[in-house]
């Protein structure tokens, strides 16, 4: 039930978020969590923020990376690491994507595991070298049979 004090959603003409621009990750050293993100999950760089940011996309060059229109990271100095608030990514093949990200640093927390969920997904946890928690996804990879034999 609504609170006393809420609104209806608003209407479009008077002004609604219409996506998520970008998502800023802490990195207390920048270059070399670029580094690691770059490596372990193919991003390119894309821009700076005067001295306390990086701007990465998922490309395989900085103008692939700039075309793309998927929500944008950017690495901030300014920011404190975070295991609270975890971020996902999608991912193709997650099993060499997580070994990958293993051998730049990454601390596994979950190995990638199988859900049981309608998206049938394998999903995987781990902290990048900064100690940020990172989860993948790989959505749609499983066959039925799978799915329903992993309680």
């Amino acid at each position: 039930m609504p609170e006393a004090n809420s609104t209806a959603a608003p209407n479009p003409s008077k002004g609604v978020v219409i996506g998520v621009r970008y998502v800023r990750i802490p990195a207390p050293d920048l270059d070399v969590l670029a580094e690691f993100y770059k490596k372990s999950f193919g991003m390119s760089e894309i821009g700076r923020v005067l001295d306390h940011g990086i701007l990465l996309n998922g490309g395989a060059t900085p103008e692939e990376a700039t075309l793309n229109k998927n929500v944008r990271i950017i690495l901030d100095n300014r920011l404190t690491p975070n295991d609270e608030n975890p971020l996902m990514f999608i991912t193709k093949d997650i099993e060499n994507v997580i070994r990958r990200a293993e051998k730049n640093g990454a601390t596994i927390i979950m190995e990638p595991f199988p859900i049981v969920s309608r998206l049938k997904a394998i999903v995987g946890k781990m902290r990048d070298p900064a100690g940020n928690w990172l989860e993948l996804t790989e959505e749609g990879s499983l066959k039925d049979e799978a799915v329903s034999t992993a309680h």
